[in-house]
């Protein structure tokens, strides 16, 4: 009977029970902190099933479960809280702080540690300030300001132009000083002097977190790759749990940042050019201003043009992006794809356009082994005039040309002449070059198509023993087209009637991969002695192709391909191949998380130096106290107080391959292939070498509501490699040779400090910055003999002085007896005549700031966000020659500025420029009368946003919500004669790889900042 009765109770048991679980129900909440503040990204998951979710910014959740089941709350920092679902469906939790947990874990070289437990001095930038900044075409912009021994500037404001970066000061001469880029694990190859930069095709919405790497402790990891330190860029990765949806959708314009000062319309400059030819000025006396009647005066005067109204436009300003994340306990993955365009500011080319793609994952494949795969693909196109300092300049043209010059011929009534097709017919205007057709018949893009793409696999043996393999490869195949069509505006200067339009192709394929084994041993002895120890293996190799080939004599414009041309022209090819092979091991010790001790040694090997120096050892110590956990720091207000030290070894390779040989080139002489000495090689070149010292203090007040880094460092490059002069005998054709010149020292304080100012339930104002004091020196050179450098011969390397320091003839003002501008001599006597043999080194004038950085404040109120980002900069100066082109005499054929009125008159004048009558002598730009201090407070990124209440999305599924508005350079306070954030003057007379480059030193109609507004969208499901 009992057995009956079980059968028969057992169905209706397994009933109730599968009726019961079966009843799912959404369960909603709220998760705050300690405080009673909302906790965004909290983990929420079912325990013993894949479903989860993460709170929104405002701390809300929503998740499907059935009663019984638990909810499991995770949190960074807090302790794990977990909940039996009951007949509620609301849950709120208020979570607790966990000191075991709360560890911020740093990425490091080769790996990563809690910041406790670290000895390096790293900075890191993380999503909220990534944000900030997108849609940012270049991760490296997105740096500035936002760590403290990183000087950042933007090569220019051209549209998917890479920035300037240099951590901790100028580290060479003239090797290559970018810093290495990691991303992922994977190095990133840049190369300066072929426009080579792969870091713009990256999408900035993908990274999670940069890490600047600065000391010895971290950079000497890296060795001959860490002299200029290191950037490791960390990319999204997908979490355990439901599938998570985000996009995100901006949409605006830029414009040229406005200058300072004002240029001339057409009545201005007709005047001008009247009183120039009355003071005998030469130029000016065939000019309109000079020899037009009343009738022809007011003609010209009804033709003004605004130059940069018919040159220059709104920029269009996109930015998507998609991305997928989720996984369970097994694999993870994220998925993102991007669209950037910025039609830059140039009117009638299309500008940048990128398109890009991501997939990172991570498998659980076994207990022991754990396999990770993120590769992304990305392809862009620019078609962006070259950087010139001439009339095929857009930039240029808007100040040059004069403003009674229309964009179109016009006939003796005024009206536009047309052409037999009846489109208008550009003015060739004075220059004889009318650089608004020259943009549409002299075309030329780039397009580039990348691909990063990492494979991993940790093996973990034991508890003690494990190791991780890695392949990361970087290809990059980049084309060039340009063009000069049949009848286009050069076919009139170079082109051949008989065979009409020209064409060249550039094909580059560079391809990089990195092979990296790390093996690891750790263990703990008598529960307080901790150590780890690493062996690496390392292999590195870059292969560059590059194909190029010209014609000319093209049957249309619409057909650009080299087949159809009448006849090649010119055609080449080559193949470089450099290989890097290292060891390194890398040891960790720490007693009980207070004292901490690591060392480094790494061995390169490099193809760029000959078989007697082929090897570089670097070196690292480091050792840090944490005093904050000390027992005598019980009860303080300190929650964290570390004490670290580091001294090590770092090198520099970056310059150009086969410089140890002696080089040949081959051409032809009577029909025959001929060979030609063109570079003199030196088999004694060695490594740059780097030793550097860094002292630090980190802090952390009051539960962390303040928190600091106060950083002193020294860093001295010795064996500096540079093309040394020599004599034309020996047969160079550039008539230097590489080689270990000299010395030089960097040295300075950073201070990073962040506080949450006010802290309550709805209102959190958070506020922080950083600033970097830096001093240089040149310790030596070769023979102690000063080196004339820079792009036009106006920056000097002397023993004893900052490096870069100004070369310039001083000016001494205008004698207000006559206009007469003045000088002073070598010796300081004052003096009429101008000499460059006069020129003297400025001591405390570099284009190398004295202090710089940026800060922050952040304001949220309930959903309502605000946050403003400035950057700024003090002590560098730049030689303005823009400023100097627009009021030279000798231009008066141009246009001027308005300023350019403000010279002598008559005796006694004061604060004046230059009488016009002294032309030869006032026009001279290599003088301090065109240097200027570079200073400058930028407000670099302006955003408010709102963030909607879960409450009133209602039941769309939508998990987040946020609309936000963003300002990029809206604002700059300044006393420089024009914008004072100079990278790249002008790429034509100099730029980086150029023998003699400097970042910065001048100005000179490179392509301007541009100030833009975005408005966008941001929703999750």
């Amino acid at each position: 009977m009992r057995s009956k009765l079980t059968w028969m109770l057992t169905p209706l048991l397994v009933l109730c029970m599968t009726f019961s679980f079966a009843q799912e129900k959404t369960v909603t909440g709220n998760v705050t902190d300690e405080n009673g503040l909302p906790l965004p990204g909290v983990s929420v998951v079912v325990v013993g099933t894949t479903t989860g979710a993460q709170t929104d910014f405002d701390g809300n959740y929503s998740i499907t479960a059935s009663e019984g089941q638990q909810l499991q709350f995770s949190y960074l920092g807090q302790s794990t809280v977990t909940i039996r679902i009951g007949a509620s469906n609301v849950i709120d939790v208020q979570m607790q702080e966990d000191a075991e947990t709360l560890e911020e874990v740093v990425v490091v070289g080769y790996g990563s540690k809690s910041r406790e437990l670290s000895t390096s001095a790293v900075s890191t930038v993380k999503t909220e300030a990534i944000e900030a900044f997108v849609p940012s075409t270049s991760i490296d912009n997105i740096l500035q300001g936002q760590a403290a021994g990183v000087q950042v500037t933007a090569a220019n404001g051209r549209p998917g132009n890479t920035a300037f970066v240099q951590i901790r000061g100028v580290g060479s001469i003239n090797a290559q000083t970018t810093p290495l880029y990691v991303i992922d694990g994977t190095p990133i190859p840049i190369d300066t002097e072929r426009d080579f930069n792969p870091i713009n095709n990256l999408n900035p919405a993908d990274i999670e977190s940069l890490s600047i790497l600065k000391d010895a402790a971290t950079v000497s990891k890296y060795g001959s790759r860490g002299a200029n330190g290191v950037v490791l860029i960390t990319t999204k990765k997908g979490r355990s749990g439901d599938a998570r949806i985000n996009f995100r959708s901006s949409y605006g314009f830029g414009e040229r940042i406005p200058d300072p000062f004002d240029v001339m319309n057409a009545a201005q400059k007709l005047e001008l050019e009247r009183q120039y030819a009355e003071l005998g000025v030469n130029a000016a006396t065939s000019l309109p201003g000079a020899n037009a009647d009343d009738a022809e005066r007011a003609r010209l005067i009804g033709l003004d043009t605004n130059w940069e109204e018919e040159l220059l436009r709104k920029s269009v300003i996109q930015s998507n992006s998609l991305t997928v994340s989720g996984g369970n306990e097994d694999i993870t993955y994220f998925l993102s794809l991007g669209y950037d365009k910025n039609t830059g500011i140039i009117d009638r080319i299309k500008g940048f356009e990128r398109v890009s793609a991501r997939l990172n994952t991570t498998y659980n494949a076994k207990d022991w082994l754990t396999l990770g795969a993120n590769i992304s693909l990305s392809r862009s196109t620019t078609d962006l005039p070259r950087d010139r300092n001439n009339v095929q300049n857009p930039f240029r043209g808007m100040y040059d040309y004069n403003p009674w010059d229309p964009l179109f011929l016009r006939d003796g009534d005024g009206n536009i002449q047309r052409d037999s097709q009846g489109d208008p017919i550009y003015n060739p205007t004075t220059t004889g070059f009318p650089i608004a057709l020259a943009l549409q018949t002299e075309p030329e893009d780039r397009r580039d198509f990348t691909i990063i793409g990492n494979l991993s696999a940790d093996v973990r043996f034991s508890d003690n023993f494990s190791n991780r393999f890695s392949v990361g490869a970087v290809s990059n195949r980049f084309n060039r087209t340009s063009r000069s069509i049949a009848g286009g505006v050069l076919q009139g200067f170079i082109g051949d009637a008989n065979f009409p339009g020209t064409q060249t192709d550039n094909f580059n394929l560079d391809f990089e991969y990195n092979v990296n084994n790390l093996f690891t041993y750790s263990d703990t002895f008598n529960g307080v002695h901790n150590v780890s120890a690493s062996f690496l293996l390392e292999y590195n190799e870059n292969i560059r192709t590059d194909l190029r080939a010209t014609s000319r004599g093209f049957p249309s414009p619409d057909i650009p391909y080299q087949e159809v041309a009448a006849e090649p022209t010119a055609a080449g090819s080559e193949e470089a191949r450099r290989i890097l092979f290292s060891q390194g091991l890398f040891v960790d010790y720490d007693y009980d998380g207070k004292y901490i001790l690591s060392g480094s040694v790494r061995r390169d090997g490099s193809s760029r130096f000959g078989p007697e120096n082929k090897y570089g050892y670097f070196y690292s110590a480091s050792a840090a106290w944490n005093i904050a956990n000390e027992n005598f720091m019980e009860g303080s207000i300190f929650n964290n107080l570390k004490l670290r030290a580091s001294y090590g070894t770092s090198g520099n390779q970056n310059i150009p391959d086969n410089e140890f040989l002696n080089l040949l080139d081959f051409n032809t002489y009577n029909g025959l292939t001929t060979a030609i000495p063109v570079g003199v090689g030196n088999p004694e070149i060695q490594w740059e070498s780097q030793a550097i010292l860094d002292i630090g203090i980190e802090f952390g007040l009051f539960n962390n509501r303040i928190n600091g880094v106060v950083d002193y460092f020294k860093k001295n490059s010795e064996d500096l490699l540079l093309a040394s002069p020599l004599s034309s005998t020996v047969g160079d054709e550039l008539d230097d040779i590489f080689a270990n010149v000299g010395e030089v020292e960097n040295s300075g304080i950073e201070v990073s400090l962040n506080a949450d100012v006010i802290r309550s339930e709805n209102f959190v104002w958070s506020l922080g910055g950083n600033v970097t004091f830096l001093d240089n020196e040149v310790v030596s050179l070769v023979n102690g003999e000063d080196i004339i450098t820079g792009t036009f011969g106006n920056i000097i390397l002397r023993e004893g002085a900052p490096l870069n320091s100004y070369y310039l003839v001083r000016y001494a003002g205008v004698n207000p007896a006559n206009g007469e501008p003045l000088y002073l001599d070598a010796d300081g006597n004052v003096t009429n005549e101008y000499s460059d043999n006069f020129q003297v080194l400025l001591d405390d004038k570099s284009p190398i700031a004295d202090f710089e950085g940026g800060f922050f404040t952040n304001f949220r109120y309930k959903g309502f966000g605000l946050r403003g980002d400035f950057v700024y900069r003090k002590g560098n100066h730049i030689l303005n020659i823009q400023r100097q082109q627009g009021i030279a005499i000798g231009n008066i054929n141009r246009n001027q500025r308005v300023e350019a009125f403000n010279y002598w008159k008559e005796p006694g004048d004061q604060n004046v420029l230059p009488s016009p009558r002294f032309q030869n002598t006032a026009d001279q730009a290599g003088t301090t009368r065109f240097l200027e201090p570079g200073d400058f407070l930028r407000l670099r990124t302006l955003t408010l946003d709102y963030n909607f209440p879960r409450e009133l999305l209602g039941d769309f599924g939508i998990s987040n919500l946020r609309i936000f508005a963003t300002g990029q350079n809206i604002w700059t306070l300044t006393n420089f004669n024009g914008d004072p954030e100079i990278g790249l003057g002008s790429a034509e007379s100099g730029e980086p790889g150029d023998q003699g480059f400097v970042q910065g030193e001048f100005n000179l109609f490179s392509y301007p900042q541009v100030r833009s507004y975005t408005f966008g969208i941001e929703v999750g499901f």
